[in-house]
């Protein structure tokens, strides 16, 4: 098993232009394999990055956003937090497409504490992790 530390090492391999937080680090089940990832916060210059190194061995996945208040796809500041919860498959505009609710398996939203949240569920249908935000 890795632990922590050996994911941010992965993380900065695959990235190494992005600072990686590795205080930020949440372990959970988020693509339903019933094996724990890891989702971490990382910054660049004017954007933030969210990194997610799998329980299984494959690539990891990275979602780059800018630093943009004007932005649907933007933060408003630098990242502060992961909040990881149960799967629920919906969101405020219905049902997340591709999402299936699986024992186990985990949602997350990363929120920067001054623009809406950004939601991370396991899209089954695309096999990746998909988004949405109010």
């Amino acid at each position: 098993m890795h632990t922590s530390s050996q994911k941010i090492a992965t993380l900065q391999q695959f990235r190494p232009s992005t600072n990686w937080n590795s205080a930020s680090a949440k372990v959970a089940d988020v693509d339903c394999d019933a094996k724990p990832d890891t989702v971490t916060l990382g910054s660049e210059k004017g954007k933030v990055v969210i990194g997610v190194v799998w329980g299984a061995h494959k690539q990891p996945q990275l979602f780059v956003f800018p630093i943009r208040r004007d932005k649907q796809d933007g933060f408003c500041v630098a990242l502060k937090k992961i909040d990881v919860m149960p799967i629920d498959c919906e969101s405020d505009g219905g049902s997340l497409p591709g999402c299936k609710v699986t024992k186990g398996c985990k949602a997350f939203s990363v929120s920067d504490g001054e623009c809406d949240p950004f939601n991370f569920y396991w899209d089954a249908t695309q096999k990746k992790l998909a988004w949405w935000r109010m």
